[in-house]
């Protein structure tokens, strides 16, 4: 795999510069005690190869069972998976995937949901890791029996309630914005789901419009992601629910 030219996170214009970690940085830190990486892919991925030391959970949703997947884990459930993960209140954690951020965004969000804010994602994923040769391995990586306290406390701000939904949908002030598949917005693809479609009012505009293409994907530039979101009357004088 070639490794195309990659702007550096810092020097993308975001106002948070500090969400990414390169590839450099985690090589130099890949021992570090105090930090713990997450390979956020499904086990199936996770087993064909990874990067040393990297832990993987059992659903890359943290949802409350793999039969149930509407809700997040409740906090001592979701106390539980970080524990079994090597996390704890004081750990530096990392996410990466395959193919984009996704998942590792998912897992961000939902330390933040739970008070943990010491999280980054690694910029450009497995896929840049491994076009510059850097080692991987398919040794599992466990934490069990491990001692460690994880606190979760619930974070509202950063969670749209079902009412609070419901009451945007006329809100002239508030963009529901649905960053599903073209399929799924349609309702062709309802994800195993009685229903299929969308919400009233919703603008549509799937996740991956904010990566790059190519082999190694990685978040565009803050100028460019401005620009894509002002074209749909996304604005910053707007407050944003995103599902």
């Amino acid at each position: 795999m070639s490794i195309p030219s990659i702007i550096p996170p810092s020097e993308r214009g975001y106002s948070i510069s500090d969400v990414f970690v390169t590839t450099d940085w985690l090589s130099d830190h890949i021992s570090d005690p105090n930090v713990r990486l997450v390979d956020t892919d499904i086990p199936d991925e996770y087993t064909a190869g990874h990067i040393p030391g990297a832990v993987n959970p059992v659903d890359h949703y943290y949802k409350t069972s793999l039969d149930d997947r509407t809700h997040i884990q409740g906090p001592e459930q979701f106390a539980q998976t970080m524990a079994n993960l090597g996390i704890d209140n004081d750990t530096l954690v990392i996410g990466y995937n395959r193919s984009g951020g996704v998942y590792s965004f998912r897992l961000m969000w939902a330390l933040h949901y739970y008070g943990h804010t010491n999280v980054r994602v690694l910029d450009g994923g497995l896929e840049k890791w491994v076009a510059e040769g850097r080692e991987t391995t398919t040794e599992v990586t466990s934490y069990a029996g491990r001692t460690g306290t994880f606190s979760a406390t619930e974070n509202s701000e950063i969670f749209a309630s079902r009412d609070r939904v419901i009451s945007a949908i006329d809100d002239d002030s508030t963009i529901l914005m649905d960053v599903r598949s073209d399929d799924e917005w349609s309702g062709e693809n309802k994800r195993d789901g009685p229903r299929g479609g969308r919400i009233p009012g919703a603008v549509h505009l799937e996740w991956t419009h904010f990566m790059t293409e190519g082999e190694i994907p990685s978040l565009k530039t803050a100028p460019e992601i401005r620009k894509i979101l002002t074209d749909v009357g996304i604005t910053p004088d707007k407050n944003v629910i995103t599902y």
